[in-house]
């Protein structure tokens, strides 16, 4: 069996996507883990969102926990723009594992994301200059990919091209800017190493193990459901670009209220009649849409709350309404609503897009979540999906 530890729940489905164009069985779970039948495990965390000796703890003791059951090899899944306690994290896996090194290729060619000469690219643009900037926990104030680490251990941090050899303790970041890159990655790891980074060196691993593609990307919506519930926790554009899309097809929208986002006073009282009008919306349409739609502000503690405050209406709703389809943007959104709802096992049954994954619960045979990056697109296809006013 393969595990994956990944620091947010997004993360944990866009490898999911990949295991299952890869033919493999996919199993999706929380921290709270135990033995499991899958090909590939999943361990889907919210440590991006948590101090950095939480972070540690946590990843440390998953990473005994995996050892004790046996894995074939364990990966850790990161952010590909180096949000999160990336350090903190490799370092609890190296020490919980007892081994002195680790590689870290974080880049992904196939969707414009480079490090060349030790900068970080987004479609050819200094990351520091793109979206990314704006992100409400983890601002981007450079391209300096030693400093993107977050840590002032910077000796024990290596910078390597293609063509380097991994050192001998530490842990040693790859630069990449082809797939052809990322294949010479995976071919030098072997056991003595921790391989981490992103969904595209995750692939590289898959394929010079031998493994190979048998489901091809499928964007087609089969037997969806009547009713969806679609949240925007997403500060990203490209999510919030889709929701306009969808406010044409006359869709029901119904934003955060200003009390509810500024926690006033009269946040309780709107709280409720959001929630209500929420609820009453689904007599009259299938689709119904929340989201913040509020200025971005950069305050862990704030942006925590957020989500909170949408997982506790989510919650709400779903005790209400016979949500079919639960379709959510934001990888630290689907981890409160799963915390809240109950939710901690997961199967994928569907890669709708890269990075856009589809799931059964352990629960309910009539209920799947949908769920992708807040930094990804959602696919045309999905937005097209029939449901008119009732």
């Amino acid at each position: 069996m393969i595990a994956v530890i990944a620091d947010d729940f997004t993360g944990a489905a866009e490898i999911a996507g990949l295991g299952l164009r890869y033919g493999l069985k996919v199993e999706i779970e929380s921290h709270l883990f135990s033995e499991s039948d899958a090909d590939l495990l999943i361990v889907a965390t919210d440590t991006r969102s948590k101090e950095e000796s939480e972070a540690y703890e946590e990843v440390f003791v998953i990473t005994q926990k995996l050892k004790n059951i046996g894995c074939e090899w364990v990966y850790k899944k990161t952010d590909s723009v180096f949000r999160g306690h990336i350090y903190n994290e490799l370092k609890a896996m190296l020490d919980a594992n007892g081994v002195k090194k680790a590689l870290l290729v974080p880049a992904n060619p196939e969707i414009g994301r480079k490090i060349k000469d030790g900068i970080y690219f987004v479609d050819n643009k200094f990351i520091h200059e793109t979206n990314f900037a704006e992100d409400p926990e983890y601002p981007v104030t450079t391209s300096d990919v030693k400093t993107l680490m977050r840590t002032n251990d910077r000796d024990n941090i290596k910078l390597l091209n293609a063509n380097s050899e991994i050192h001998e303790w530490g842990i040693s970041i790859g630069e990449a800017v082809s797939e052809k890159d990322l294949i010479e990655w995976a071919a030098k790891i072997d056991n003595t190493i921790i391989p981490a980074g992103g969904a595209g060196f995750f692939k590289a691993l898959l394929e010079v193990r031998g493994y190979k593609r048998k489901i091809s990307v499928n964007g087609e919506n089969k037997q969806f459901g009547e009713k969806f519930l679609f949240v925007c926790g997403s500060a990203f554009s490209k999510g919030k670009a889709a929701f306009t899309n969808l406010q044409n097809c006359k869709r029901k929208t119904f934003p955060m209220p200003d009390a509810v986002f500024n926690n006033t006073s009269q946040s309780k009282d709107l709280f409720k009649t959001w929630e209500k009008n929420v609820i009453n919306a689904f007599d009259d349409n299938n689709f119904v849409i929340l989201e913040i739609d509020q200025p971005v502000v950069r305050d862990k503690k704030f942006a925590k709350r957020l989500r909170e405050e949408m997982a506790r209406l989510v919650e709400h709703v779903l005790n209400k309404v016979e949500v079919n389809e639960l379709l959510i943007d934001g990888g630290a959104t689907v981890y409160s609503i799963a915390e809240r709802v109950g939710l901690n096992k997961f199967f994928p049954v569907q890669e709708i897009a890269p990075g856009v994954i589809r799931m059964k619960v352990q629960s309910r045979n009539d209920f799947h979540i949908t769920i992708k990056p807040g930094s990804y697109p959602w696919p045309e296809s999905l937005l097209d999906i029939p449901c008119e006013e009732k």
